[in-house]
């Protein structure tokens, strides 16, 4: 069995769950990290000062891993989880959205591949993409990616939020996660991992993306034109060449104006 390897770090790994008045979706997240088989973990939840009952169904949890938060963020889910990063205590970050779902041995699979491989420094994995009771897709990335996975992100993000395992030294050498709700706070930091450390996927899918009325058309467009900035801003930052990113922004615009065309 895996256990914490040292005194500064009293858990080995801290899940970080940003929520918003999701109160409904946030207990069935809860229940499956709580059943993880891997269980040195901690779980700080951050709420943006939800209207809902979030903060009464946290506080009758009696599981002594959880922590709660409440935090005001302004719309900008980047600023909670960034405080999460502050609090945390373990070797290791996981991320979930307040709406996703984690399949029993996904700490322990990914937790396992980082301990054997000291040179990453962040896994994923792929994702089961559901709605209600109904899987819509058994695997959602199609990218099998073996090296390079700069050049690779910079045609677009294929990596769930959900699914990252980090080492938390990361966030002290690269910083944490922009706050700048012009770009995609999630990818800007998989490019910057990218450019500077060795990640690795696993092609399996450990978590469950749900799908639901904010992932409609509408969202999609202005997620795909935060990606675009998201992707210039990251160009400049490591003078990546222009004709490098050129295909990926021009094919990134189209669909942008499919989505919006489809949101009408």
């Amino acid at each position: 069995m895996i256990t914490s390897l040292s005194k500064k770090h009293p858990v080995l790994v801290s899940v970080i769950v940003t929520s918003f008045n999701r109160v409904h979706f946030l207990k069935e997240t809860i229940e499956t990290i709580l059943k993880q088989t891997f269980s040195d973990f901690e779980v700080i939840i951050v709420d943006n000062m939800s209207t809902d009952a979030t903060e009464e169904y946290v506080q009758s949890l009696t599981d002594p891993r959880v922590t709660f938060y409440s935090n005001p963020n302004a719309g900008i889910v980047a600023v909670n989880r960034n405080f999460g990063i502050q609090k945390a205590k373990g070797k290791y970050i996981a991320f979930c959205d307040d709406d996703d779902l984690w399949l029993l041995d996904k700490l322990r699979k990914q937790v396992e591949l980082m301990e054997e491989k000291a040179a990453l420094a962040m896994c994923y994995s792929n994702a089961e993409a559901f709605s209600e009771d109904k899987i819509i897709k058994h695997k959602m990335c199609t990218r099998t990616v073996k090296k390079n996975f700069f050049a690779q992100l910079l045609r677009g993000s294929f990596i769930p939020n959900s699914s990252v395992l980090i080492r938390s030294t990361v966030f002290n050498e690269l910083g944490q996660l922009t706050t700048s709700p012009l770009l995609r706070e999630d990818y800007h930091m998989w490019l910057r991992i990218s450019k500077h450390y060795k990640i690795e996927g696993i092609d399996e899918s450990l978590i469950r993306y749900r799908v639901h009325s904010s992932n409609a058309a509408g969202n999609r467009a202005k997620e795909t034109l935060r990606a675009i900035r998201t992707v210039k801003d990251v160009m400049k930052r490591y003078k990546v060449p222009l004709f490098v990113v050129i295909p990926n922004v021009g094919f990134q615009y189209l669909k942008y104006l499919y989505y919006r065309i489809f949101s009408l």
